[in-house]
C-alpha cells in the first residue's frame, strides 16, 4: 500500500454515532509460534497475552463480517465518532510497540521499519542470524485490510499505538544514534499520514496503581524526555497491567496533560471524572480466547485460534 493508495481512498457516508464504543487491544504478534509458545515462563507469557499472525488475520475478518469500523481513540474518548451507514466504531490499540530485547529469538519482528516504497514494515531476524522485511505485524496487516476495505475505517483512523520508552522506540534501542533517531521521525510521519495515533504506556511499564506519586512523576518526566522530538504530544495516556491509579494519580497524570487515560475491562466503560476520561479497553489473548462468548460478538475464537496454540 503506497501513499497513493492512502489517498485514493473512496468516500462514503457517514453518520453520528451515540452508543457505547467497544475498544480492544493486543501486543505485537508472534510470528513464529514454534518458538513463542515454549513452556518455560516467558513461552507461557507468550501464549497468555499474545495472539499470532494467523489469529490476527481471522480476527480482522470477523471484525469486518460482524460490520465494526475503527474510529479515531480520541474522537472516540471525546464524544465525536462518526461511522459508515449501518456499521459499528471500534477504537484498536497496540501496547508495548518497542520490540523489546526479549523477543529476540522467539518468532517476533524485532523493529518496525519502512520499505522502499515508503510503507511501514517490521524488520524479523531469523534464528540464524538472517534479516528479512516483512508486513507479519500489526499496524502492516491493519494497513492492507483498510486499503482492501475502505469502510473498516472511518475518517482515516487506524489505531493507538501505546508506547513505554526504557528500551527506545519502535525497535530503535540506541536512541542516542543520530541515525536511529532519523529512522523513528520518518517512521512517525509515516504512521501520523496513515492514521495511526501515540499515547504513553509510561517510561518503564510502571504499576500506577502501586507505585508512589514521586515514582510516577518521575517516570513521566523521563517517557516525555524521551519521546521529545521523536513522536508528536499526546494527551493519551494507557495504564501497563490496565492498573488504575489513585484520584491523586489520576490527578498528577492530568495535570501532565493526559485527559484521557484507559483501563482494561470486559465492558465498554467511558468515564468522566476530575477532568480526566477513562475509556475500558478489552484484552485479546491466550487468556481471552478461554472465554470464546465474551468475544463472538467480534469473531468466532474457535475460527481463528491458531492450530500451533498450545
Amino acid at each position: 500500500m503506497t501513499a497513493n493508495h492512502e489517498a485514493a481512498r473512496p468516500a462514503f457516508r457517514l453518520v453520528h454515532w451515540h452508543g457505547p464504543i467497544e475498544h480492544i487491544f493486543f501486543h505485537p504478534l508472534v510470528i513464529r509460534p514454534r518458538l513463542a509458545f515454549t513452556s518455560d515462563r516467558l513461552g507461557l507469557g507468550f501464549q497468555h497475552f499474545f495472539v499470532t499472525v494467523r489469529e490476527f488475520r481471522g480476527i480482522l475478518r470477523g471484525l469486518w463480517r460482524h460490520g465494526w469500523t475503527l474510529v479515531d481513540a480520541h474522537r472516540a474518548a471525546t464524544g465525536h465518532v462518526r461511522v459508515p451507514v449501518g456499521r459499528k466504531p471500534l477504537v484498536l490499540s497496540e501496547d508495548d510497540v518497542n520490540y523489546y530485547a526479549y523477543f529476540r529469538g522467539r518468532g517476533l519482528a524485532s523493529r518496525l521499519v519502512l520499505d522502499m516504497a515508503g510503507d511501514v514494515r517490521v524488520e524479523v531476524v531469523e534464528p540464524d542470524g538472517r534479516q528479512r522485511i516483512t508486513d507479519q505485524d500489526l499496524i502492516p496487516l491493519v494497513d492492507e485490510f483498510v486499503a482492501r476495505h475502505p469502510e473498516f475505517s472511518a475518517q482515516g483512523a487506524k489505531g493507538l499505538l501505546g508506547l513505554t520508552a526504557y528500551e527506545g522506540l519502535f525497535g530503535e534501542h540506541h536512541l542516542v544514534r543520530p541515525a536511529a533517531r532519523a529512522r523513528v521521525r520518518r517512521l512517525v510521519a509515516r504512521l501520523r499520514t496513515t492514521g495511526w495515533s501515540f499515547a504513553s504506556h509510561t517510561y518503564g511499564h510502571i504499576d500506577l496503581g502501586a507505585d508512589s506519586l514521586a515514582t510516577i512523576a518521575g517516570d513521566t518526566a523521563r517517557w516525555k524526555a524521551a519521546a521529545r522530538g521523536l513522536l508528536p504530544s499526546t494527551d493519551m495516556l494507557i495504564y501497563p497491567f490496565g492498573a488504575r491509579p489513585t484520584l491523586a494519580g489520576m490527578t498528577l497524570l492530568r495535570n501532565e496533560g493526559y485527559r484521557i487515560q484507559f483501563d482494561i475491562d470486559i465492558r465498554p466503560r467511558l468515564v468522566h471524572e476530575d477532568g480526566v476520561t477513562v475509556m475500558s479497553r478489552r484484552h485479546i489473548d491466550g487468556y481471552s480466547f478461554q472465554v470464546p462468548a465474551q468475544l463472538r460478538q467480534f469473531f468466532s475464537v474457535a475460527t481463528v485460534r491458531d492450530p500451533e496454540r498450545p
